[in-house]
C-alpha cells in the first residue's frame, strides 16, 4: 500500500531577540504599507511578509491597530530626529525667512531620503484606523503648537500683528502646504524637486512677514523658543 506523502512541515522562523523581532515585524508593516496601502495592513499579512506564523505576531502585538500604531511612534520619532538638524538651537537673532525656509529645505531632503517612513506619516488621516488617527491628531497638535511659539516670536513686536495674524490657522495652513508638497515629491520626485518645492515655502513666509518689517533679522532678545518650543534665555555674550 502506498502512504500519502507526509505534508511538508513549515519552517521555523529564526529565533530573535524580542527587540529585534518587534522591528523585523514593523518594518514588514512598513512595508506593506508603501506597497499595497494602509488597509493592506493585518496580523496574517505581516506574518506571511515577515516569514514567521500569526502567534509570533501576537507575542508583540495584541492586533493590527497595536502595530500600526508602534509603527507610527517609531517611524515619527525617526522622522522628528531627521527635522532636528533643520532648526537653529535658540531663535535669538535668527531670521525668520532663514528659519523656515531651512525648515522646508530639511523636510523635503528627509522625505526623499526616506521615502517608505514619509509615505507612512503622510498617509490621508480618513484613510486610517480610529486608533491610529487619534495618535496622528495628537502629534499634530503638537507640531502645530511648536510652530505656533515660532511665529509668534517673530511676530513679537509687530503691532499689528496680534489683531491681523490668525496664527492657529495660518499654521494649520502653512503645515498642511508642507504636508502636501511632501505627497508631491513622494508621488513625482522629478516634477517636484525639493528645490522647487522649497522656493516656493520660500515665498509664502517671505510674502507674509514683508508687511511686518519688524520681524526682519533682530539683536538677541532676552529669551527665545528652543527646538522643542520652550522658552530659551540668551546666551551671556549675546545679551552683553
Amino acid at each position: 500500500m502506498v502512504r500519502p506523502p507526509t505534508p511538508a512541515k513549515r519552517p521555523y522562523a529564526p529565533r530573535m531577540a524580542p527587540a529585534e523581532r518587534r522591528e523585523q515585524l514593523l518594518d514588514a508593516a512598513l512595508e506593506i504599507i508603501n506597497r499595497d496601502g494602509v488597509a493592506a495592513v493585518s496580523v496574517d499579512a505581516v506574518a506571511k511578509a515577515a516569514g514567521v506564523t500569526r502567534p509570533v505576531v501576537y507575542g508583540q502585538f495584541t492586533d493590527a491597530d497595536h502595530l500600526l500604531r508602534a509603527l507610527l511612534e517609531r517611524e515619527g520619532e525617526r522622522a522628528q530626529a531627521q527635522m532636528a538638524a533643520t532648526l537653529p538651537g535658540d531663535l535669538n537673532g535668527a531670521d525668520p525667512v532663514e528659519v523656515f525656509t531651512g525648515v522646508a529645505r530639511g523636510y523635503y531632503d528627509a522625505v526623499v531620503t526616506a521615502p517608505g517612513r514619509w509615505r507612512a506619516i503622510l498617509l490621508p488621516v480618513d484613510g486610517t484606523p480610529p486608533a491610529v488617527r487619534k495618535y496622528k491628531e495628537r502629534s499634530d497638535a503638537l507640531i502645530r503648537e511648536q510652530f505656533a511659539r515660532a511665529v509668534r516670536w517673530f511676530l513679537r513686536d509687530a503691532a499689528d500683528a496680534a489683531a491681523d495674524v490668525d496664527v492657529e490657522l495660518l499654521i494649520r495652513l502653512l503645515l498642511a502646504a508642507l504636508e502636501e508638497g511632501g505627497r508631491l515629491v513622494l508621488d513625482d520626485p522629478d516634477h517636484y524637486p525639493p528645490e522647487r518645492l522649497t522656493a516656493m515655502a520660500r515665498f509664502l513666509v517671505e510674502t507674509l512677514l514683508h508687511r511686518y518689517p519688524s520681524t526682519a533679522r533682530r539683536p538677541p532678545a532676552a529669551s527665545a523658543p528652543g527646538r522643542d518650543g520652550s522658552p530659551r534665555r540668551a546666551s551671556r555674550s549675546a545679551s552683553t
